[in-house]
C-alpha cells in the first residue's frame, strides 16, 4: 500500500448547499408543527376540563405514615386509564413521595402541587399494570380510586422499592371502605 496515495486523498467539496438547506428547513418545520400540535392538544384538554374541581388543600401537618418514594404517574377518569386529567396539574408525571394515615393520603410531588386525598373521598385501592400511556408489570402500579368533587378519578403511584410498593398498597387498601378492592 502506498502512503503517498493516502496523503493525497481529500474530501470532495460540498456543492449542493441549496437542497441541503431546504431539507433542513423542512425537517425543522415538521418538528415545530409536531411540538405545536402537542401543545395545542394539551391546552385543549385543559380547556375542556375547566369544570373539574380543584383537589382539597393538603393538611398543614403531613400524615404520620412512613414516606414511600416513587413516581406519581397521573390522575385519570376512573375506569378510563387513558383519559388523563390535566386540570390543576394532575396530569404531570414525576417524582413523588406518598404518605398515609387514618386521615388520608398525601402525595408530595417534585415541582408540582401536593395532592391530598382525604380518607372520606377514597373509594378503592387496587394494583394495576398501566395508566396514561405508561405500562408496568402486573401489579406494578397502585391505583387509588377517589372522588374529586362529583367526579370519580384514579390516581396512579409506583414505589421505587418493590417491597415498599407491596406494603404501601396493603396499608392503603385498609383505608378504603372496600379493603382489597371489592366493591
Amino acid at each position: 500500500m502506498r502512503l503517498d496515495l493516502l496523503a493525497e486523498q481529500v474530501s470532495a467539496p460540498v456543492t449542493a448547499w441549496g437542497p441541503r438547506a431546504v431539507l433542513t428547513v423542512v425537517v425543522l418545520v415538521i418538528v415545530g408543527l409536531g411540538l405545536w400540535g402537542m401543545r395545542s392538544g394539551w391546552a385543549g384538554r385543559r380547556a375542556r376540563q375547566q369544570a373539574v374541581p380543584a383537589p382539597a388543600a393538603p393538611p398543614t401537618r403531613p400524615p404520620a405514615g412512613e414516606p414511600v418514594a416513587g413516581q406519581y404517574v397521573a390522575t385519570t377518569t376512573a375506569g378510563d386509564l387513558l383519559d388523563r386529567i390535566v386540570a390543576h396539574d394532575l396530569g404531570n408525571r414525576g417524582r413523588a413521595e406518598l404518605r398515609s394515615d387514618e386521615s388520608g393520603v398525601l402525595i408530595t410531588r417534585v415541582g408540582e402541587p401536593s395532592l391530598w386525598i382525604p380518607r372520606d373521598r377514597l373509594v378503592e385501592v387496587r394494583l394495576g399494570s398501566g395508566q396514561a400511556q405508561r405500562a408496568f408489570e402486573r401489579g406494578g402500579l397502585i391505583l387509588l380510586t377517589w372522588r374529586l368533587g362529583d367526579l370519580l378519578v384514579d390516581t396512579g403511584f409506583r414505589a421505587d422499592d418493590p417491597e415498599r410498593h407491596v406494603s404501601a398498597a396493603r396499608q392503603l387498601s385498609l383505608l378504603a371502605p372496600h379493603p382489597g378492592g371489592a366493591r
